[in-house]
């Protein structure tokens, strides 16, 4: 039995708290976050004991794995605590907000050979699985065209609003366009050169980003996140991938398979429900595979490597946006 730690009780906390459940090999025995009220309700649906201090679980808590769902800007402060006290560490995209941290984390997992992955999410969606199975056995032919779109409003839901801190968050280029990145890194190889616009880095709410890539292969991608759509708009995800002998689509607005709107004066409300097989779940498939990794001593299937891959992408992207030119690799 593998024991969990998971810090961070917002909303990734609670989806990974979730995913957990049902994971039989693995069980969370302590989470821990400043917000009294999350941690406590995470701790009764788990069963396990609550902290509002990192430092008091550290010394009172047994456990394996370090699970981190806390802001961006955190991520390498915790996740190089936990690996040089020997803990293997699960943390969610994207690894951090610099290269040099980003190196840290790897450099001191492998210092202190404890296992480390990020959570790249988009590679356990059905979705972008089978697509990916599909243009891996040749089904569309070459590769050549990539689209893909992630845009939504704000979330202004964050705790602190540190969304809107681009020097905490980095901005839809590092915490969003990134789950798009890494797919088409991934599947695609590497890329050689980046060049972006953005709109609104001096009003966050109205972020948003077109990145166009060029890969080693010769193939191109246009990739485009968004924090700018209106409040109340659904999230929305798409991909088109064209080949020389056809082409893979999907759209999340159209394809998810029950969807269910609430309206009243002040506010509509959206709910996406997926009647999948637990197994299916994206989020439960991550965590499993980073568990089977650790109880197995093999590598995990999102590498550190992979993870600084795409943030080198989305800072080069920032970086042209910035530049107005192209930022080659």
């Amino acid at each position: 039995m593998i024991r969990i730690a998971l810090v961070g009780c917002g909303t990734m906390g609670e989806t990974h708290a979730h995913a957990y459940t049902s994971l039989e090999d693995a069980k969370v025995v302590a989470v821990c976050d400043i917000r009294s009220h999350h941690a406590e309700a995470l701790a009764s649906l788990l069963g396990c004991e609550a902290f509002t201090s990192y430092e008091e679980m550290k010394k009172k808590a047994d456990y394996d794995v370090l699970d981190i769902c806390l802001p961006t800007y955190l991520h390498s402060r915790y996740a190089i605590d936990a690996m040089k006290s020997g803990k293997h560490v699960f943390c969610e995209k994207p690894i951090a907000l610099t290269l040099e941290d980003a190196n840290r984390m790897v450099e001191t997992a492998e210092e202190n050979k404890v296992t480390f992955s990020v959570g790249h999410v988009l590679r356990f969606f059905p979705q972008y699985q089978t697509a990916a199975d599909q243009i891996k056995a040749g089904r569309i032919g070459t590769p050549a065209l990539l689209r893909t779109t992630r845009n939504q409003a704000f979330p202004g839901w964050s705790w602190e609003n540190w969304y809107q801190d681009l020097e905490k968050s980095g901005g839809p280029e590092v915490d969003l366009a990134i789950h798009d990145y890494d797919w088409l890194l991934c599947n695609f190889g590497p890329v050689t050169r980046v060049y972006a616009k953005n709109l609104g880095p001096k009003h966050p709410e109205q972020m948003h980003t077109l990145a166009i890539l060029r890969f080693a292969s010769g193939a191109m991608a246009h990739v485009e996140a968004s924090w700018a759509l209106p409040k109340g708009i659904e999230f929305r995800t798409t991909f088109e991938l064209v080949g020389t002998d056809g082409q893979l689509c999907y759209d999340s607005t159209r394809d998810c398979p029950l969807k269910t709107q609430l309206g009243s004066d002040e506010e509509v409300s959206l709910f996406y429900d997926n009647p999948l097989s637990e197994e299916m779940n994206p989020y439960r498939a991550e965590l499993a595979a980073f568990l089977h990794a650790v109880e197995h001593k093999t590598e995990p299937v999102v590498t550190a490597a992979e993870a600084i891959a795409a943030l080198h992408i989305a800072l080069a992207a920032k970086e042209s946006a910035r530049s107005g030119k192209v930022v080659r690799l």
